[in-house]
């Protein structure tokens, strides 16, 4: 007994202790995606990807990769973490996971970032046993610190999820593609959608709980989603068992980003968790797959993330850029996901509102420029879309205009009156 309360004691002693150094700390992260990269097949209908393992470089605009050199020369792009939740080839090309695997790394050198994490997605696992009769055997062998290094590998293979610790970062990786290991006709494949087992679920509670650290950034990085994503009529049934369990765990322990791929539609919001939490989740979206232009509208994204958090409180601003074949990487007002979004404000957009209105009301509602407001409103830059579509009505209501729309990053803003 005596035992128990000492831990428990000690327990809150480390926690309480850890509180008080924290200090501020910050990272830059670069997510891509679903590459589906594999080499050019017989068929254009049988293609799949705008990145094939055996295509030319020139022209640069019809090439994924080469053409991102310019984006981060030209925004002077550095990154502390590489972030890739899965699915580097397509149909488990052994060639395809190889080259796409070689492309991630040849991104993170531009980047002058050392670290990748990466996780694996449904189309890296042959469970369809078409080159092996193992389903992580090619996987596996890739070697080249795919798709962690040796010395964070951890548990990954044998349990399906790892801990990657570093100084600023507590980074849960999940492979979702755990129970993938043969295929069957009818919805109970295994290979439809992920799954956590719900032993593991509580393994990972107790060691949040033995490694609380309120000062470090806490990501999940995963391929399928733990939350439903079935807008745009893309399906109901591939999400991860036991995934709304995960993410109530990771609430409790005030997780502060989820990060998946595997649905082709780029989707920034917020999930409530059971204690009331919110938790951003980032749908990635594709880097280089083709294919969802047609049937959902969405071309191909990677997204830039500066994160800073501060006595536990996170803050974040994305810019996102946009793939369409030959014309290479852009930001531009066509784009089907807004360049310029963030996370961490949750309070109401009315209040918001308000600060904009009495900003302008104090420039005698001048044309004022927009960067002047972000610094007097910074929060402008943490809102996900849904919430800058709910702050352009609440100011369209207050006949203030901005130009162009603030997911755009506007350059002015007034008053009409």
């Amino acid at each position: 007994m005596l035992y128990k309360l000492f831990n428990i004691r000690l327990k809150r002693f480390k926690k309480h202790f850890n509180q008080l150094l924290m200090s501020e700390v910050y990272a830059k992260l670069f997510v891509i995606s679903d590459l589906h990269c594999h080499p050019k097949r017989e068929s254009y209908d049988d293609d799949k990807t705008h990145l094939f393992s055996d295509k030319l470089r020139s022209p640069e605009k019809d090439h994924p990769v080469e053409s991102l050199y310019d984006v981060i020369s030209a925004n002077s792009l550095e990154s502390n973490l590489l972030l890739c939740p899965g699915d580097f080839t397509d149909q488990c090309s052994q060639q395809g996971l190889i080259s796409g695997w070689q492309y991630v790394k040849e991104i993170a050198n531009a980047l002058n970032c050392k670290e990748i994490i990466a996780t694996l997605g449904n189309h890296d696992v042959d469970s369809r046993n078409k080159n092996a009769s193992y389903s992580f055997e090619i996987a596996k062998k890739i070697k080249q610190d795919f798709p962690l290094k040796n010395s964070e590998i951890g548990s990954f293979w044998d349990k399906g999820y790892t801990f990657v610790e570093k100084d600023n970062v507590q980074i849960l990786v999940l492979n979702t593609a755990h129970y993938h290991t043969h295929s069957i006709a009818g919805k109970e494949n295994p290979t439809v959608k992920g799954k956590i087992d719900k032993g593991s679920i509580e393994e990972i509670d107790k060691y949040l709980h033995q490694f609380e650290n309120e000062s470090r950034i806490k990501i999940l990085l995963c391929h399928h989603h733990p939350v439903q994503h079935s807008r745009g009529e893309l399906g109901e049934h591939d999400f991860i068992e036991n995934g709304d369990e995960l993410i109530d765990v990771l609430g409790k322990h005030k997780y502060d980003l989820v990060i998946h791929g595997h649905k082709h539609d780029p989707w920034l919001r917020y999930h409530r968790t059971s204690t009331g939490y919110e938790i951003p989740i980032l749908a990635s979206g594709s880097f280089s797959a083709s294919g969802q232009a047609d049937y959902i509208g969405k071309f191909n994204y990677f997204h830039y993330i500066e994160i800073k958090k501060v006595n536990g409180t996170v803050n974040a601003k994305m810019k996102t850029w946009e793939f369409v074949s030959k014309q290479g990487w852009q930001v531009n007002k066509s784009m089907k996901f807004y360049p310029y979004t963030g996370f961490g404000y949750t309070d109401s957009e009315n209040n918001i509102a308000e600060k904009i209105d009495q900003y302008l009301s104090a420039q005698n509602g001048t044309l004022t420029m927009w960067d002047n407001i972000v610094s007097h409103i910074p929060e402008l830059e943490f809102l996900t879309p849904d919430k800058i579509d709910a702050l352009e009505r609440i100011l369209s209501s207050k006949k203030i205009l901005t130009n162009p729309e603030i997911g755009f990053k506007p350059k002015h803003c007034y008053k009409d009156e």
